[in-house]
């Protein structure tokens, strides 16, 4: 793709209390800019595997700076979240319940802790098991569909009816990862139908040299709308992440793309993204058909693409792959199929993110935060729908084995804390929820979550341990369902590595992993899994004594990707 010559048409200078900046760089005198592209495509000579459907327009480019008090932001205050009960001790409540059971039953019953401590772990290995056939079935469809064409399969008027609107978060990535992110939607088959808002936020290293670079990149390559935001720093009642960043990057998309009449919002739907997101080529097509399939759920219904961590993958440690296996695997076993919550790339229709008053800024998870939220505007339960084609995110990763390894912890950590963080908000909300949809969906969160996530691995530990120093006389059947059920539990573990084999292939994905190696990371998957346990174990209680202060999103490192 060649890089085309484009300036921007102006700038705005403010004044920013929160912003410090640095003397010797002359751009820090700019603050935010937005640039607007009006419809245009490329030729079929220069993109010749791109839409000949598309009209060729005149290109019409207008940059429009936004003053500080244009964009409103419509949040609250902060509470410090020192209040001495919040809905997150739950999680440390039944961490405190579950894993240390082994321990102390024996003594107060060693029958009772013949029979208790298997049928626990039954449990946990049959929810295990239940996800791991959810998420058989579901890579089954993803890859029994992959040579649709998702365009043919929509009536001309049905595809001129839905617009689309792709927000990607940025910070410090490197430049050549956001394009690499970003090519990938300049590759859509739908790509016509995008406005693409590149967001960043104001301390990102040379944010207008991106900006700058990015707009020469990417003028002629066929969306529908080029809009770049720079989210300012130190804004009262907002904490950084990405929460902050794309509620001011869609607030002003709807402002600047002149998006405010109600009933065009249900047919404009919103994609959140990362800036290590690799998309189909197929993604907006096949969104497309499933929103109309599903005839237009605009205020019911959250869209999620299978999102798989194969970036690289390959090349690193057996702990971070591991993780990423199951973590995809936990995405379409459980997430998606039990309408659990959305995670990092989700679709949604305009409509609801206006009716919900967008992503709250004080926050670090848009993705729980946003179903929790919208949940109390509709007063349901909002449904789930899985997008049939597959996304690639980047997974944690680092320059060494070391700082892959705190990489990985210092995730786990955040994204527990997220968790924990969201459901008290859930609980403060939730009087604006039906009771039935708030008990159904804190159930299964707090299962997910509380149960599965945090304790099943530490019970896991304990409950061997138990059995092989504290339980006397264990009946043999006893002993032959334990190994039963570690059996049925590394099958589990087995369908993840399986549906590793097939969906990467699908985004042309091709790994080099021996069959020892993957041996290997497929033996040592429940000993990752009770280290992730021990960084939430961790994690719970940080949150607990420090309450919202460490509430905060701290970027992953992406450099290596």
């Amino acid at each position: 793709m060649t890089s085309h010559l484009n300036n921007l048409k102006a700038t705005l200078s403010y004044q920013n209390p929160g912003f410090q900046p640095d003397m010797n760089d002359r751009k820090t005198q700019y603050r935010r800019t937005v640039s607007y592209n009006d419809y245009y495509t490329l030729p079929e000579t220069e993109l010749p595997e791109q839409r000949p459907t598309i009209s060729s327009l005149p290109i019409t480019h207008v940059s429009i700076p936004i003053p500080e008090t244009t964009v409103p932001i419509n949040h609250h205050e902060i509470k410090d979240g020192r209040q001495r009960f919040r809905w997150n001790l739950i999680f440390n409540v039944l961490v405190w319940i579950i894993c240390p059971l082994p321990f102390w039953l024996p003594f107060l019953s060693n029958k009772a802790a013949i029979y208790v401590l298997p049928s626990i772990q039954g449990t946990f290995v049959l929810i295990w098991f239940i996800i791991s056939i959810l998420a058989a079935r579901n890579a089954f469809l993803i890859f029994h569909y992959r040579h649709r064409d998702y365009s043919t399969m929509l009536t001309t008027e049905e595809r001129n009816k839905i617009r689309h609107v792709v927000a990607i978060s940025c910070y410090k990535e490197p430049l050549e990862l956001i394009k690499r992110s970003v090519d990938t939607l300049a590759a859509q088959t739908e790509v016509n139908r995008i406005s693409m808002v590149i967001s960043f936020e104001e301390r990102t290293p040379d944010v207008h040299l991106k900006c700058q670079t990015l707009e020469d990149y990417y003028s002629k390559t066929g969306f529908r709308d080029l809009i770049f935001t720079i989210h300012p720093y130190g804004i009262p009642n907002e904490i950084p992440g990405k929460c902050s960043n794309s509620n001011y990057a869609l607030r002003t998309a709807v402002q600047q793309l002149k998006l405010n009449d109600e009933q065009n919002g249900n047919h404009i739907l919103v994609t959140t993204c990362d800036a290590d997101s690799q998309f189909h080529r197929q993604y907006i097509a096949a969104l497309t058909y499933q929103y109309v399939k599903d005839n237009y759920p605009t205020l019911t219904t959250i869209y999620q693409p299978p999102l798989f961590y194969n970036w690289n993958l390959d090349g690193l440690s057996f702990f971070t792959r591991i993780t990423g296996l199951l973590r995809s695997t936990l995405m379409l076993g459980a997430l998606i199929p039990f309408s659990i919550n959305t995670m990092s790339i989700f679709s949604f229709s305009l409509t609801l993110a206006k009716s919900g008053n967008y992503v709250h800024p004080a926050y670090q998870m848009d993705d729980i935060i946003c179903l929790i939220r919208w949940m109390g505007v509709t007063g349901r339960r909002l449904s789930i729908h899985m997008v049939p084609v597959p996304v690639l995110s980047g997974p944690t990763c680092g320059r060494t084995i070391e700082y892959e390894f705190m990489e990985w912890a210092r995730q786990a950590r955040r994204w527990t804390i997220g968790a924990a963080e969201v459901f008290h908000y859930f609980m403060v909300k939730s009087r604006h929820i039906p009771f039935l949809t708030s008990l159904s969906w804190s159930l299964t969160f707090l299962i997910y979550y509380g149960i599965l996530l945090c304790s099943s691995g530490l019970y896991s530990l304990t409950s061997f341990l138990a059995t092989l120093f504290l339980v006397e006389e264990i009946p043999i059947n006893i002993i032959y369902t334990t190994y039963l059920l570690f059996s049925i539990q590394m099958f589990s573990f087995l369908i993840a590595f399986i549906i590793d084999i097939f969906i990467p292939r699908l985004l042309d994905v091709h790994e080099c992993i021996f069959f020892l190696r993957n041996l290997f990371h497929f033996l040592m998957t429940p000993f990752v899994l009770i280290a992730y346990s021990l960084v939430e174990f961790y994690a719970l209680h940080e949150v607990m004594i420090r309450g919202k202060k460490v509430c905060k999103h701290g970027a992953s490192n992406k450099n290596t990707l």
